[in-house]
């Protein structure tokens, strides 16, 4: 049997020989028994000149994969990708990162920026076919890939590629059901993400794969500069949902009990969203002047290196993430940054939203500033307690580690079925 093909597609059988032409190729073949030309037509490829399956599990090592999403910039998923794209590219043939265009960041022999947020992905469409991957990989969020004609017309045009895209951020959005409908094979981080897909509608593939983490590897503090052993630091984009509020509330409830209390809150602002930031910012200033908590807390705006953040997190005695729910923009996903706190040995407090549903167990998870308060003064309480803490913190941390992570990707993008 002769097979035609246009790249991995297969294009016509035929039992009569075939010569190849400028518009495609043509492979010998001898099928199993029985094996069906239309079978042929849906269920197999070609891949590295030779027809398979397209079930068929494909060594990792082999595979050639296009990477894409935001990279080295001041945004949490850019520090997401920056831990799976080099691990994923040591493991497997041939790699590319195709990266959104940023301002101030240095060449990269592996990395092509190509597309801008909001704008025709053309050019990315066009380089990902000249690369001709075995597999697309996209780290998405709808705040980076906002305009649906764009991402429809890129999504089409990944047919003839296996594309898998991490959607970091789930919603009960019924409008964001056109960007979702289409992709085949989507992966979440909690098992709730995969819930709410699943709810609205989507019927494609949808993979639950957790949040990679750093392990701790020093749980070492450093020199008390607060000449206090009531500080608590949080950091993050300056967005409402964040719950900085909550937190300015708690210290406020503390500050009798505790006089030496002391909140650092390093608010980060985004160039997409100033105006917004601005005004919450002013909101929050206002209520730490009717809160009487000027001399207990230091709200810092601007982005802070990775260096500073860990410096702050080894100083402070407890991390606090007090999100909240935003209603219909309720995200179901996961965060990074309490990851992080994590990481850096520091006893962490996340809130109950579904963005921590996967430290549940793990870390206390109140969900008002009053709970906040309470589980605050527990870790203040003592040393031991808070020792404890970290002790559950590392064992999850390591079993969800990044390379473990980034095996179950590439056991996807291989073709091995989840267990």
């Amino acid at each position: 049997m002769y097979v035609g093909h246009r790249g991995r597609q297969i294009i016509f059988v035929s039992d009569m020989p075939s010569l190849p032409s400028v518009d495609h190729g043509v492979i010998e073949w001898h099928p199993p028994a029985d094996t069906k030309p239309s079978d042929i037509l849906q269920n197999y490829e070609i891949w590295r000149n030779t027809v398979i399956e397209k079930t068929a599990v494909k060594p990792c090592g082999q595979l050639r994969v296009a990477l894409v999403g935001v990279y080295r910039i001041q945004c949490g998923i850019s520090t997401y990708a920056e831990q799976m794209f080099p691990r994923i590219a040591s493991q497997v043939t041939e790699c590319k990162i195709f990266a959104e265009y940023a301002e101030d960041v240095p060449e990269e022999d592996n990395v092509m920026r190509c597309w801008q947020r909001g704008e025709p992905l053309t050019e990315l469409i066009a380089n990902i076919h000249e690369f001709d991957p075995d597999v697309v990989y996209v780290e998405h969020e709808f705040g980076i890939f906002p305009n649906a004609r764009y991402w429809l017309s890129f999504v089409a045009q990944m047919q003839n590629y296996k594309l898998f895209v991490k959607q970091h951020s789930v919603f009960y959005h019924k409008d964001k059901l056109v960007c979702e409908a289409a992709v085949p094979n989507i992966i979440v981080h909690t098992n709730i993400g995969k819930q709410v897909l699943l709810e609205k509608g989507v019927t494609a593939n949808v993979f639950v794969i957790p949040h990679g983490c750093f392990p701790c590897a020093n749980t070492k503090r450093y020199w008390n500069m607060y000449h206090s052993q009531h500080t608590i630091v949080q950091f993050g984009f300056g967005f409402e949902y964040k719950g900085w509020d909550i937190a300015l509330n708690a210290v406020a409830l503390l500050k009798d009990t505790f006089p030496d209390i002391f909140y650092t809150g390093l608010f980060s602002e985004s160039k997409f969203n100033t105006i917004l930031h601005e005004n919450y910012y002013n909101k929050l200033s206002t209520l730490i002047t009717d809160l009487g908590i000027e001399n207990n807390v230091a709200l810092i705006r601007g982005y802070q290196s990775d260096a500073a953040l860990d410096s702050y997190l080894k100083t402070n005695q407890i991390a606090i993430f007090p999100y909240v729910r935003n209603g219909e923009h309720t995200v179901y996903g996961a965060t990074g940054a309490a990851r992080l706190a994590m990481a850096a040995g520091t006893p962490t407090i996340c809130s109950d939203v579904p963005q921590f549903d996967d430290v549940e167990g793990v870390c206390p998870r109140p969900g008002c500033a009053e709970d906040l308060a309470k589980e605050i003064e527990i870790l203040f309480g003592s040393k031991g307690t808070r020792d404890k803490q970290v002790e559950r913190q590392n064992k999850w941390l390591n079993d969800n580690s990044w390379d473990n992570i980034v095996k179950r990707h590439l056991d996807l993008f291989s073709g091995v079925n989840p267990s």
